[in-house]
């Protein structure tokens, strides 16, 4: 059986894989369209081992949005903080992201852990958020995170653990 978590996992997992795709139903025409970014970003641990000791974590990477009225903007990002992440399981997540708009203007989101799911050693993960200042102030944010697997299965257990990997991003701001 699969609990809540588990659906919201796959449902957002749909959404990264389809996030070029845009469409709105019928009784959601209304309501007001969110900030749609898809990215690709690099992150750098302070060692991810098997036990859920707290870590540095450091995110560089580039959104590539499409705005409420159908505009394309791309943003630069760096998120920092700290979580609790095994190399088999992302636990929890406490960053903050700073995304620079190419226009100039600027937003900070604040992130806590959300559901996170470990499948073929792809680890799907869904952070929530609030626009805590900048463009959106107010928003709540969610992102979606699929890390691919960038190293050896035996880094997990070598002294320091995994230092880097890659992943696949989807965000959405929501007014």
């Amino acid at each position: 059986m699969i609990g809540k978590r588990g659906v919201r996992i796959a449902l957002c997992s749909l959404a990264l894989v389809a996030a070029t795709t845009t469409w709105a139903p019928a009784g959601q025409a209304h309501a007001p369209a969110p900030l749609d970014c898809t990215g690709r970003e690099n992150i750098t641990y302070g060692g991810l081992g098997l036990s859920s000791a707290p870590t540095s974590v450091t995110v560089d990477g580039v959104y590539h949005c499409t705005d409420p009225t159908g505009h394309r903007v791309t943003a630069q990002y760096r998120t920092e903080g700290t979580t609790t992440a095994t190399c088999l399981l992302l636990a929890s997540n406490q960053s903050r992201e700073k995304l620079r708009y190419a226009d100039g203007s600027t937003s900070v989101i604040a992130y806590r852990s959300g559901p996170s799911a470990r499948l073929l050693g792809v680890n799907t993960a869904v952070l929530d958020g609030v626009v805590i200042s900048g463009r959106g102030k107010g928003s709540t944010a969610e992102k979606v995170i699929q890390t691919l697997p960038a190293s050896l299965p035996t880094d997990c257990v070598l002294a320091g653990g995994i230092r880097h990997t890659t992943a696949f991003t989807h965000l959405s701001i929501h007014p």
